[in-house]
């Protein structure tokens, strides 16, 4: 079942502010995912009725993309060839338009994902000062009022050290998490604005042959 959104528009505008990510990519050379495919079929999530062109990719396929994705450089262009026993099994318009297609729903997902997870931390922030601030304070009444007593010194750090840590959780996603769910929709970006070719095998060893 394709997952339908509202927000193509916000998509479409992050895509012309990334025309600075296409200027940086020009000093670097494309890197190809060559991926073998035997038929068109293993391309696509066999539990989605949708006609090809609007199908979405399969599990196998859009992993094995994700664990190529992280070897290339982060501000390259990529580049997707199918290797194919038999090409003329292939339409290639057909899967040109089925992988971006499929790549463009995953970034507009992205998009709200991401929404939603900055109002959620921004809502566990907040909530992490007031505890912060809550156990500082009754750390503070502990160690005032310790007066030689080693256990309510020890009590006074201990709540202080509760606040900090419900503050740990916010502020690893702000400094670490945020930053990794921009990547993932910049990746999506990438490979919906990827090239895709198909070749045979045969095409593809003598081209690794020559090289």
């Amino acid at each position: 079942m394709k997952f339908k959104t509202k927000k193509g528009s916000d998509l479409e505008s992050r895509e012309r502010k990334a025309h600075l990510l296409d200027e940086i990519s020009e000093l670097y050379h494309e890197n190809t995912i060559f991926i073998h495919l035997s038929s068109q079929r293993e391309l696509y999530n066999s539990f989605d009725p949708a006609p090809e062109s609007e199908r979405e990719l399969s599990d196998d396929v859009e992993n094995y993309i994700f664990t190529e994705l992280e070897h290339k450089a982060s501000k390259s262009r990529i580049g997707i060839t199918f290797i194919a026993d038999d090409k003329s099994l292939f339409d290639t318009e057909t899967v040109k338009t089925a992988f971006a297609n499929h790549f463009k729903i995953r970034a507009e997902e992205q998009i709200i994902k991401n929404r939603k997870s900055l109002t959620h931390w921004i809502l566990k922030f907040l909530l992490g000062l007031f505890v912060l601030g809550a156990f500082l304070f009754v750390s503070h009444l502990f160690k005032t009022n310790a007066n030689g007593h080693p256990s309510l010194s020890i009590m006074g750090e201990g709540f202080g050290i509760i606040g900090w840590v419900a503050m740990w959780e916010p502020a690893a996603y702000f400094l670490y998490g945020r930053n990794d769910e921009r990547r993932t929709l910049l990746d999506y970006m990438r490979l919906h604005r990827a090239e895709v070719k198909i070749e045979s095998t045969a095409d593809f060893a003598a081209h690794n042959q020559n090289s």
